[in-house]
């Protein structure tokens, strides 16, 4: 056990106001829609936040929880607009802090980014402003109404004081009410709270001092702000010095909400920002002002966010998704336990899940929004013999996961490399984090108990009954295979293959076939490489990676175009001769395009299984991941994990 002095910043006690903090490390709000459709919390949401807490954060704040009813952005959101909705946060905070964390709760509205469809069509903002989100316009608030919203937060933060909550956070970032006035993207009024920058603060300060009356002066109240949204770094600033003049307790410092976030380049996809990439915002703040900073922004190692602190960036270290792929990270930390860490890889899996309005997922951990069903599977009562048979993050969370239980495990890969596609999908340009998954997959897995083998070819015939209490079939999927027409020997590869180095293909005319991610990634790799590339695909231009999250999609063939590759949608090759690529439209069009390569990247198929025979030997046989059918990570790794629970 390393001593937890290893990082005596981090985990050394730290000061909101008059709340002392166990640690420097604060869970940062996320709306994760495991409420009620009217606001309450339910059992779920007691789950999710209490293992976080139980993982080590000194402060959890929970997720952003609407003020009124027009306030409400999401359709499962937490509310904190009446007094019917106390008994759920008494449990919360009452679950939190058997954990020994402090409890927060972010209070909220919406503005011109609440969904109008659970507002009854009501939007209420500082101007008529369209916020992308909707294409409604809301209306603008009059002075009497501005009142009334500041009186909204204050009511809301006297019932998170009543329902023992340790403070309240005010939400006046990423586009949402506070932020619509603060900023001159969306605050185009002329009176007393519009035009210069001290009348568009005017709003914020009224709330905070409202708040403050509401819960007296020995309460911490924060404020979580964009450093960047529609104004410069140094209107920013002074925002923050306005804060800490009107008494807030601490600054959480975030970026986004009015206007594009200009910190990176337009076509960066999430997964390739640099870590903490938000600290230079937090460090020019901390500078100007003398309240605490929190400072948020894709920290994902312990030796990174020691540092940040160890620099006088920021006094506290807040992790959202992070926490999400690991609720262990602070005690793993602490301990110097870095390398069973499960890093969030920023694959942004879990906004889908908000977008769509389904209960948060991750990704990388099969576990969220579903804590109490996995907490049931503790020790086995009798070890099994377990044999899982495929390295891939299926097999890999079976085996960690049965392991974890005590039984005796063993896994076979055929291949000499553990983490099946993972391997492959970290290749592609911007997509390396996916490699600190397959890394910790392979960690966790070995830790647990599990044996793992590669190279090793399973063969069912030869298992004797008896020889194996459970089996675990985690075989994976292979390319689809095509006939090219007219095609030569050594003229068409799979995408797997090109990825893997084979053939190593520079300054060559190259025709991709197939227009969903693997197809426009293996086309961007190709083009890096400086190739001259053509991406087909039967699908229509506006479906080109539909099945990549949006926040992807759009840097993805931003790339592919700025790299050149010429997009040909609603198109097919019919055949390949003379070195080129005879590609027809849907109307008939024919066009010759040059094909020194043909990749194929039309997806994948399962492996075969060989089920009936194992059923005849074993008592129990489980399937997981993309040998059933291929699809997404996620759904493999939670296959697993679920899988390996059971045994």
């Amino acid at each position: 056990m390393v001593e937890a002095t290893v990082r005596p910043r981090l985990f050394s006690p730290g000061r909101m106001g008059p709340m002392q903090l166990r640690n420097r490390v604060v869970m940062a709000p996320m709306v994760v829609q495991l409420g009620s459709e009217s606001g309450a919390v339910t059992q779920r949401t007691v789950d999710y936040y209490a293992r976080r807490a139980a993982g080590g954060a000194g402060l959890v704040i929970v997720e952003a929880s609407y003020i009124a009813p027009e306030a409400k952005a999401y359709a499962c959101q937490l509310g904190i607009d009446r007094d019917g909705l106390l008994p759920g946060h008494f449990e919360l905070v009452e679950a939190i802090h058997r954990h020994g964390a402090k409890v927060a709760i972010q209070i909220h509205h919406g503005g011109g980014r609440a969904d109008p469809a659970l507002t009854g069509g009501v939007l209420v903002a500082p101007s008529p402003v369209a916020q992308d989100a909707h294409a409604v316009v809301p209306r603008e608030a009059t002075p009497q109404e501005i009142e009334t919203l500041a009186e909204s937060y204050a009511r809301a933060a006297g019932r998170a004081q009543r329902a023992g909550y340790d403070a309240v956070e005010i939400h006046g970032a990423h586009g949402y009410l506070i932020h619509e006035f603060l900023s001159p993207a969306s605050n185009r009024r002329s009176d007393a709270y519009g035009g210069h920058p001290e009348n568009r603060r005017r709003f914020a300060g009224l709330v905070i001092r409202r708040v403050r009356e509401a819960v007296g002066a020995r309460f911490p109240v924060l404020f979580r702000m964009s450093a960047e949204g529609g104004y410069g770094i140094e209107a920013a600033v002074e925002i923050a010095q306005a804060l800490e003049a009107w008494g807030v307790d601490a600054i959480h410092v975030s970026v986004g909400g009015t206007a594009p976030i200009t910190l990176v380049p337009p076509d960066t996809s999430p997964m390739a920002r640099p870590e903490g990439w938000l600290t230079g915002y937090a460090a020019t703040i901390k500078k100007r002002v003398s309240v605490p900073i929190i400072v948020v922004g894709e920290i994902r190692h312990p030796v990174f966010a020691e540092e940040v602190l160890a620099q006088g960036k920021a006094d506290f270290i807040a992790l959202g998704r992070q926490l999400l792929a690991d609720p262990d990270w602070p005690a793993k930390a602490e301990a110097g336990r870095d390398d069973e860490i499960r890093l969030c890889i920023s694959c942004d899996y879990c906004r889908l899940a908000l977008l769509l309005t389904r209960p948060i997922r991750c990704l990388v951990n099969p576990e969220v929004g579903r804590e109490r069903e996995f907490s049931a599977f503790g020790p086995a009562a009798a070890p099994k013999r377990v044999i899982v048979v495929g390295g891939g993050p299926a097999g890999l969370e079976a085996a960690r996961a049965a392991a974890a239980r005590g039984h005796h495990v063993t896994l076979s890969e055929r291949s000499a490399e553990l983490g099946g596609q993972l391997h492959l999908a970290a290749l592609p340009p911007h997509k390396e984090k996916i490699e600190w998954l397959r890394r910790c997959l392979v960690t966790q897995a070995r830790k647990a108990g599990a044996e793992l083998s590669t190279s090793t070819i399973f063969r069912p015939e030869g298992l004797a009954e008896g020889e194996a209490d459970a089996v675990v079939v985690a075989t994976g999927a292979r390319p689809v295979e095509e006939q090219v027409p007219g095609a030569r020997a050594g003229q068409v590869f799979s995408a797997w293959e090109v990825l893997e180095g084979r053939p190593p293909a520079r300054d060559l005319a190259v025709v991709v076939l197939g227009g969903r991610q693997m197809g426009c990634e293996t086309a961007e790799f190709l083009a890096e490489r400086g190739n001259r590339v053509t991406l087909v695909s039967r699908s229509r231009t506006e479906e080109l990676a539909g099945d990549v999250v949006a926040s992807y999609r759009g840097p993805l063939l931003a790339r592919l175009r700025r790299l050149g590759v010429a997009l040909r949608t609603r198109c097919d090759v019919r055949e390949v001769r003379d070195g080129q690529a005879i590609v027809v439209e849907a109307g008939g069009r024919e066009e010759a395009v040059g094909a020194d390569l043909v990749i194929l990247a039309r997806g994948s198929m399962p492996e075969p299984t060989w089920l009936e025979l194992l059923r005849t030997k074993v008592p129990e046989v489980y399937v997981v991941g993309d040998c059933v059918e291929p699809r997404m990570i996620a759904d493999a790794l939670y296959e697993g994990a679920w899988a390996g629970s059971q045994i």
